[in-house]
């Protein structure tokens, strides 16, 4: 129901572009970039650029010249993606936003999926998903209980979940996420899982639908990480199909979506809750 405190919440705040920051978001990430020292721009200005590029989806020599040269931008964007800027505001993020609606910050149970995307023009890695019939790439994704990414990893559509779910409970070890539990669906099963799994000291738990089930049935928790591929590929156009290079590009596409999602959610619910 829409409600005067959600017209409030809603409502036009004066900013140039919805995907710039709010004052409230840029005081939550700002001591995070302290240690740069820009001679001539200004930070939360390229911030704003890179979070515009991934809402609308633009070419880069079609970013508007408000946020001055896309050169200069794109500069940034890849200083920041070096620097693994997004992966560390992610980490401090999720944890706060975990606290904030009284979940433990740090996630014993986590989701795994992975979701098939059709390639651009552009050269990079591609492949063909058989199932899906679907030539282009796979994000192998990591999220906690509330759906928010801890790791994704992109590979070729051709690569078999088994084989890359060892590579992402990697990337999640090594950005210090230490779950106790995955739940996944029937595919995540065999010898490299189980190999993986004891890797890292987890336990796989597979959830599957049931055989005579007709329609769409939810399975309990792992939607959200359906719920995740849903929000990133529609309300980040960017991400609506393939348009990097490279994986490495694609995952810090992800990284900044995610980012942008936990900055929203972290000031929405101070908002409601103040």
């Amino acid at each position: 129901m829409w409600t005067p405190a959600d017209r409030d919440l809603y409502k036009d705040d004066g900013r140039r572009y919805p995907s710039d920051l709010t004052d409230a978001q840029w005081a939550l990430i700002a001591p995070m970039l302290s240690s740069y020292d820009p001679l001539k721009v200004d930070l939360r200005e390229m911030v704003n650029a890179c979070l515009y590029l991934e809402k609308t989806g633009c070419p880069w020599r079609y970013l508007p010249s408000d946020f001055g040269s896309w050169a200069t931008v794109r500069t940034w964007h890849d200083r920041f993606r070096a620097d693994g800027i997004w992966s560390e505001v992610a980490a401090l993020l999720t944890r706060a936003v975990r606290r904030q609606r009284g979940r433990p910050a740090e996630p014993a149970t986590v989701i795994l999926d992975s979701q098939s995307v059709v390639s651009g023009p552009q050269a990079g890695i591609r492949g063909t998903d058989g199932k899906k019939k679907v030539r282009g790439i796979k994000r192998h994704v990591l999220t906690c209980s509330r759906g928010f990414v801890l790791a994704a990893v992109v590979t070729a559509a051709n690569v078999h979940d088994t084989q890359a779910a060892g590579w992402v409970l990697d990337r999640a070890a090594e950005a210090g996420w230490a779950p106790v539990r995955v739940k996944a669906d029937g595919i995540y099963t065999g010898a490299r899982m189980e190999e993986a799994a004891a890797r890292h000291g987890v336990e796989i738990q597979v959830s599957t639908r049931e055989a005579q089930a007709k329609g769409f049935q939810p399975l309990p928790l792992r939607w959200r990480i359906e719920a995740t591929f849903g929000t990133l590929s529609t309300r980040y156009r960017r991400l609506t199909r393939h348009w990097e290079h490279s994986p490495v590009a694609a995952e810090d596409g992800i990284s900044i979506a995610n980012c942008h999602r936990l900055m929203q959610a972290y000031q929405r619910h101070q908002y409601r809750y103040s």
